[in-house]
């Protein structure tokens, strides 16, 4: 399977690391950063901005069978699950603000993780339970 993952930050690093089976693709913003990640993984890496269309070209996005959004922008992860799934691509979205995940949702963006909501009702859980 050909992935592609959007954000090289924490999250995008751990999801890469997590498919060593999979051909992966990592697009990155920060020249920093995407040459760390170059340096440390066996993987490719394309630096830009994932929500234009030449970069998306560069991380050859048509073969692609899935696209993973993790970036920290809510909106940038939106477009980019949106346009894999018009593709008919599998897409998964990470999203910040709880407010956006109904929005995601009523735009078809099924696959969504919320780590900032999910660490929430985890912590809420030991205070009400412990």
């Amino acid at each position: 399977m050909y992935i592609i993952v959007v954000g090289g930050g924490t999250m995008g690093r751990h999801i890469a690391a997590a498919l060593p089976e999979h051909e992966v693709t990592v697009i990155e913003l920060n020249p920093d950063k995407a040459k760390r990640i170059a340096d440390e993984m066996d993987v490719k890496v394309v630096v830009g901005n994932a929500s234009r269309l030449y970069i998306m070209k560069k991380a050859e996005f048509e073969r692609a069978d899935a696209v993973v959004a993790v970036t920290n922008n809510d909106e940038v992860n939106m477009f980019i699950s949106l346009y894999a799934i018009k593709k008919g691509k599998k897409a998964v979205a990470r999203v910040h603000e709880s407010e956006f995940i109904e929005v995601f949702n009523d735009l078809g963006i099924e696959n969504i993780i919320s780590p900032e909501q999910r660490a929430a009702m985890d912590i809420s859980k030991k205070l009400v339970w412990t």
